[in-house]
């Protein structure tokens, strides 16, 4: 009887030992893998919720990492911040890179405009909470981020350019700045009333139309 009992006992300490052993569950990524991870976390957390509303301990147990890990990518939460920034920016070129390029050979600037003007609603209709955010200004975001939208919007404004034959006159160059503003504008009431895609073609003919205003013509 006690030779049973002590194997009975052995066996219980075996099923708890087991237990507690269990391995550590949080997935083992490269550092592309894990940085690409705290990325999309930060980005479907910023998507929601303005900077100053959102955590680095949001963002790490979303991405299935640590605070200590997090930091090591991303010395500070304005960078972390200022990434997703980036790639949701990186994207939305994507996006228009592929639609450019689906259209067909000698396509004219008005149609080029066009479908750049598109893919930017598509894009703030998959993430409302960025853009509405962002452009207004809720949860002030840091210089780094600003930064990046700078430089998105000097890129847009020369993609432009190269849809137009060239023209030095200041009036050129501020048409089309206005555009980029307007765009930004439309596109944040369009969110603001729900993304709805019976009102689509009424932005897009009012961004064109108004382009098209100050340009004058098209020029190609």
């Amino acid at each position: 009887m006690l030779g049973r009992g002590a194997r009975a006992s052995g066996g219980a300490r075996s099923r708890v030992s087991g237990v507690t052993s269990a391995p550590d569950r949080r997935r083992r990524l490269s550092a592309e893998q894990r940085r690409a991870a705290i990325v999309a976390a930060a980005c479907a957390g910023f998507d929601e919720r303005p900077f100053d509303q959102v955590t680095v301990a949001d963002v790490a147990r979303a991405s299935d990492s640590s605070e200590p890990l997090v930091y090591h990518y991303f010395p500070t939460k304005a960078d972390l911040y200022a990434a997703s920034v980036a790639h949701r920016l990186a994207e939305l070129d994507d996006a228009v890179t592929a639609a450019l390029d689906a259209l067909p050979a000698g396509s004219g600037a008005r149609d080029r405009v066009r479908v750049v003007v598109d893919a930017h609603l598509t894009h703030a209709a998959r993430h409302p909470g960025a853009w509405a955010s962002a452009l207004d200004g809720v949860g002030a975001e840091p210089t780094e981020a600003e930064l990046a939208r700078a430089a998105a919007r000097v890129a847009h404004l020369d993609r432009l350019a190269g849809f137009l034959h060239p023209d030095p006159r200041p009036e050129r160059h501020y048409a089309l700045a206005g555009h980029v503003a307007l765009l930004d504008g439309v596109t944040r009431e369009w969110v603001r009333r729900g993304s709805r895609e019976d009102e689509r073609p009424a932005v897009v003919t009012t961004v064109l139309g108004s382009l098209q205003g100050g340009l004058g013509d098209w020029g190609r």
